[in-house]
């Protein structure tokens, strides 16, 4: 069966918020719950082994329904993965909540990282069909500032919650408010694709997004991001307790250091990121394309590890995660946009769910890296990494992106 889009312009103010109460759902959950994953393992008797197997088995289980959420939405339609998935999500967190295992809580874990990559895929999917010809980086760009606003109140709501009421709150927190805002995103939720009468296959598909050069530069720009993204998230706080306790704070005093500073870095990052997002420079990539603007992001990026790779003082941290907003910012939308303005629309969902894929791959790559050239190289910090597989990205842009066009792609 294949599928073919909607015309945008019939969607209507409250199907397009639908759209985008459903981005804000699909996020909230890991953002949030990635404070209590790791102590809920340990109580359950995790190992440290097992404790970080419980942390990466998300990502894990998104790596690889990321192209198979990306196939279903392209044949059975956007609403019906993202329907299932988000049904999905808060049944697994509850288990999370009430399991008495390790094992069972694994399999949670397993099965809601599962529903996350195919519900990424399907609800981008969705998203590049709604959005106006001309708006596409716009509309993705809106989205993007949702996740980061996500990422933002998520991980400090999940703090406070579980410092007052404990992990179980938390849980039992997040799978209500999905709960209930499935009961009013789910019955406005636009179907953008309609199936055919005929019954067609579409052959070649994945060939056919690979060889797309503004499809490349998005999966590589996204890599890269991601590379940075896992890199300043997973490091920050080690490089910031270090410097305090280099200034002679305690131990106890270090963390307390470090959670104010980190969190406070992180704010300014996300203002900065979502004030870009939100901005008229997400429409450069329908008329420029995104290699430009993509170019500019992953320099950015490479400003920002570098920095944090040397740096002295708490300001230049500071310099740095603006940095780090500038090139999120300028990325994100113009790799999301790049592929639902060069994607034919029944192969959109498999597009998204590769995008996705590079996505998660960056994101485990750069702080892996990171640890091992830390490990081999004395006095090389583990900033290294991701900033290794920036440049590496934007080397690589140039190379994948022969044959580009400014706006181009499928309407």
């Amino acid at each position: 069966m294949s599928i073919t889009r909607a015309t945008p312009t019939t969607l209507s103010r409250t199907q397009r918020a639908a759209i985008y109460g459903a981005v804000f759902l699909s996020f909230i959950d890991n953002f949030a719950l990635l404070p209590v994953i790791g102590p809920r393992a340990q109580q359950l008797g995790g190992t440290p082994l097992l404790v970080g197997f419980a942390i990466a088995a998300y990502s894990l289980a998104n790596l690889a329904f990321d192209p198979i959420g990306g196939a279903l939405a392209d044949r059975f339609g956007r609403r019906r993965v993202v329907m299932v998935s988000l049904i999905i999500s808060p049944a697994a967190i509850a288990i999370y909540a009430f399991a008495n295992s390790l094992p069972l809580f694994l399999i949670a874990r397993l099965i809601h990282g599962a529903s996350g990559g195919a519900l990424a895929a399907a609800l981008f999917a969705l998203l590049g069909d709604a959005a106006p010809v001309g708006r596409r980086g716009r509309t993705l760009g809106r989205a993007g500032a949702l996740i980061g606003i996500a990422a933002v109140v998520g991980p400090a709501s999940a703090a406070i919650i579980s410092a007052i009421a404990g992990a179980t709150m938390v849980f039992l927190g997040v799978a209500v408010l999905i709960a209930v805002g499935l009961l009013i995103v789910l019955p406005l939720l636009p179907e953008t694709l309609a199936p055919r009468a005929s019954a067609a296959a579409t052959p070649g598909a994945w060939r056919r997004i690979l060889a797309d050069p503004q499809l490349r530069i998005a999966l590589v720009a996204i890599f890269g991001l991601e590379a940075a993204v896992g890199s300043v998230t997973g490091f920050i706080k080690d490089g910031l307790i270090t410097r305090a306790l280099a200034e002679g704070r305690d131990q106890a005093g270090a963390l307390r250091y470090a959670a104010g500073a980190s969190g406070g870095l992180f704010t300014i990052f996300g203002v900065i990121a979502i004030a870009i997002m939100l901005s008229r420079v997400a429409d450069r990539v329908d008329h420029r394309g995104p290699f430009g603007i993509s170019l500019v992001g992953l320099g950015a990026l490479a400003g920002a590890l570098t920095l944090l790779a040397v740096s002295p003082t708490l300001t230049v941290d500071l310099i740095a995660m603006v940095l780090y907003g500038v090139g999120y910012g300028l990325i994100f939308p113009a790799a999301a946009g790049a592929v639902a303005i060069a994607s034919a629309p029944g192969e959109r969902g498999r597009a998204n769910g590769a995008l996705n894929l590079s996505f998660d791959i960056g994101i485990s790559a750069g702080p892996i890296l990171g640890g091992l050239l830390a490990t081999l190289f004395v006095g090389l910090t583990a900033f290294a990494g991701g900033l290794t597989l920036v440049v590496v990205a934007a080397i690589l842009l140039p190379v994948v992106g022969r044959g580009s066009r400014g706006s181009s792609g499928a309407a």
